[in-house]
């Protein structure tokens, strides 16, 4: 039986990261030493990690991306080279949750939760988030929230509940919520692994011609107000 091998890519915030995943299992991971220079880094990361492992673009099964919410630009720059990998060696594109990212990373490290609500950076006091139980069953659909102290007042179990991501530190100062317990994780590729070789077993692609990010809201696009002549 060939092996299924796939090829993470994870744009979406601060980390520009790639992995390698072969039949379910972490092959080996690469992750660009600058901030937010995914455009220039991804395909030195992806060539970099094939070549150390001898594998070729021919030898994927698949790409997997991270499908979003996270930041415009990022998300863009991961699709554009998942898309294009996809296009020219006529293999799936798979798109994995981002929030779901985070909460797989966590997972590993529950310390007895039942609850985890992965966070996203959404700049002031406003967050991208979901609500996970420990097997990553999703309990309600991505959404943003302003963060104030009353914030997740209605979940009953705060105590046995997790924020992580890399919103938790500003979750922390907004809330002052001591009952949750906070942890800043990154979303990187390396926690995509299983995730995109459950969904390449359920068939879940994407058409790669209408494919997009997952943004949750309009992007934020300062318009210059200097005249053009």
């Amino acid at each position: 039986m060939k092996d299924i091998i796939i090829l993470n890519i994870e744009t979406s915030a601060l980390d520009c990261s790639v992995s390698l995943g072969k039949n379910g299992a972490l092959l080996d991971h690469n992750k660009a030493r600058e901030d937010f220079k995914h455009s220039r880094e991804i395909t030195l990361l992806i060539e970099d990690m094939l070549k150390r492992n001898s594998i070729t673009f021919n030898d994927l099964s698949a790409v997997a991306v991270s499908e979003g919410p996270g930041s415009y630009t990022g998300l863009r720059v991961g699709v554009s080279a998942a898309k294009g990998i996809c296009f020219a060696k006529n293999i799936p594109l798979i798109a994995v949750k981002t929030l779901k990212i985070i909460a797989k990373a966590q997972q590993k490290k529950l310390d007895g939760a039942k609850y985890l609500i992965p966070m996203i950076d959404a700049r002031r006091d406003e967050v991208y988030f979901q609500l996970y139980d420990a097997d990553l069953n999703s309990l309600n659909d991505a959404d943003n929230a302003i963060l104030t102290s009353e914030s997740f007042a209605e979940l009953s179990d705060s105590k046995n509940s997790i924020i992580c991501g890399n919103a938790a530190e500003k979750a922390q100062n907004l809330m002052e919520n001591d009952d949750f317990r906070y942890y800043s994780v990154p979303a990187l590729a390396e926690n995509m692994v299983s995730l995109s070789f459950e969904a390449y077993n359920m068939g879940k692609f994407e058409d790669l011609a209408y494919f997009r990010p997952f943004y949750l809201k309009p992007p934020n696009i300062t318009k210059s107000k200097k005249p053009l002549f």
